[in-house]
């Protein structure tokens, strides 16, 4: 796949800019449910997901033999739910209401690792649930996707994801950036790997908001 169809959404340079605060948000587990719809469809395929440790693969099993499914079988469950998400992941409680308030202080940017063939079926769940934000959905590193949007924002910068590993990775390309972690299932926080040095925890859009409202107006 060529950089080019590894991404898809506005380019940065289109992204509308009537801030100079400016939000950057990844989407499975922040502004959408991810694990507990991932939870309802394995049991489709009579299997579940135990939070024994920060990872599936390993610990999604079958319910009648135990055995582990593959990281195979599990890509092919993921592609499932990208495939159905329309009809299976729900906004997290409180996000809608949260982002329309930070809106009027922060532009906004949606930034997320899904795979961008199911770009279009995103598009229609995030408009249908009114959060009509921008979206880049891309399979480049995180970090260089917020470098650019940088160079365009010259304010405050917040970044909230789900993955340490994306807030270390955005921390490294962007050393100013605020990074936020907010994962709105909790069964896997007990074992999250260590954050970036001052990275914000939010349990919940409540939390979430109150940060957020702060790094856009006090930077």
């Amino acid at each position: 796949m060529t950089a080019a169809s590894a991404t898809r959404g506005p380019q940065v340079a289109d992204l509308p800019k009537r801030h100079e605060a400016l939000l950057v948000l990844d989407i499975d587990e922040v502004v959408l449910h991810f694990i507990a719809p991932f939870c309802e469809l394995l049991s489709e395929y009579g299997a579940k997901l135990h939070f024994d440790s920060f990872k599936l693969t390993g610990n999604v099993r079958s319910i009648s033999t135990g055995t582990a499914l593959t990281g195979h079988e599990l890509d092919g469950v993921t592609e499932r739910l990208y495939v159905e998400q329309t009809g299976r992941q729900q906004p997290v409680e409180g996000v809608g209401a949260a982002l329309s308030r930070l809106s009027a202080i922060a532009d906004i940017v949606f930034l997320t690792a899904m795979t961008p063939a199911f770009y279009d079926q995103r598009r229609e769940l995030l408009d249908t649930a009114s959060l009509h934000w921008p979206m880049i959905a891309t399979e480049r590193s995180k970090g260089g996707v917020v470098a650019e949007l940088a160079q365009r924002w010259r304010g405050p910068i917040a970044f909230v994801d789900d993955l340490p590993p994306n807030l270390e990775g955005v921390r490294r390309s962007v050393p100013d950036v605020h990074l936020v972690h907010l994962m709105a299932n909790p069964d896997f926080r007990p074992h999250l790997p260590p954050m970036p040095a001052g990275t914000i925890r939010a349990a919940n859009w409540l939390e979430a908001e109150a940060a957020l409202h702060r790094i856009a107006t006090e930077g």
